[in-house]
């Protein structure tokens, strides 16, 4: 049963139909009209999803991609302190474990024998890091698996690594590269509100430092992810900032 939006809208709230129709005409709402969006009820509600699922259409068809890939968290040992992390342990903690590189190599190749087209490296910021360990990783995997995609290591991590090679993001980005990066996960956004970050978050990456690593790796050939972690103590205007933050820097 095809759905009538047109007509849906016009018994929709004058100012939720307003935005929408804005959005089907292919203009950009402002942040404002997203928040707007944010606190629909009902059928406005319910049409949010109707037009988000029409641009989806337009812009991309129904045929429906995926990748099959393996997560390699090669080590829970962290420095950092995150609140709402489950995953990282103290070097001193019995339940920390650091994985060889010959151990996140055959894991790769597992994965690839497996159908695997791309592994995902990430893990805690271990402390005393050798600033080329991140490279050295990629380049075993791609000796011994060439054609694997490495979608690895976050702007959190690429800021780590370039601080332990005492080197500027953009130098460790290209080593990264030269090394067998293909793609970076954007990761460690959370919520990209400094203050808000302060909080559940304290000492983690900073906007500022996140949205370098991100445009730097893109003026380098290198595409990203973004991620928004919600659900915790953040507002409506807090998401659709981010939003508008990551909007933003895709205009680049």
């Amino acid at each position: 049963m095809s759905i009538n939006i047109e007509s849906l809208l016009k018994n929709s709230d004058s100012v939720v139909s307003e935005i929408l129709n804005k959005a089907l005409s292919d203009k950009e709402i402002s942040a404002q009209e997203g928040l707007r969006l944010y606190s629909t009820t009902g059928i406005d509600f319910h049409l949010v999803g109707l037009v988000a699922d029409e641009i989806r259409k337009r812009r991309v068809g129904d045929t429906v991609t995926y990748v099959v890939n393996r997560n390699i968290n090669f080590t829970n040992v962290c420095i950092k302190q995150c609140g709402f992390c489950a995953f990282s342990r103290d070097f001193r903690e019995e339940e920390g474990y650091f994985l060889p590189t010959d151990e996140i190599v055959r894991r790769a190749k597992e994965a690839h024998q497996l159908g695997a087209t791309e592994v995902c490296i990430q893990a805690g910021l271990p402390p005393d890091m050798d600033g080329d360990l991140y490279e050295n990783i990629c380049r075993e995997i791609k000796k011994e698996i060439p054609d694997i995609h490495i979608h690895g290591f976050s702007p959190e991590e690429v800021l780590y690594g370039a601080t332990r090679s005492k080197t500027t993001i953009r130098e460790y980005l290209k080593r990264l590269k030269e090394s067998g990066v293909n793609t970076l996960p954007g990761t460690a956004a959370e919520i990209l509100d400094q203050k808000l970050r302060d909080k559940i978050s304290p000492g983690r990456i900073s906007v500022k430092d996140w949205i370098e690593v991100i445009k730097t790796a893109h003026s380098l050939g290198i595409n990203t992810t973004s991620t928004m972690m919600f659900g915790h103590i953040e507002t409506y205007e807090d998401r659709v900032n981010h939003i508008v933050k990551i909007r933003e820097i895709q205009k680049e």
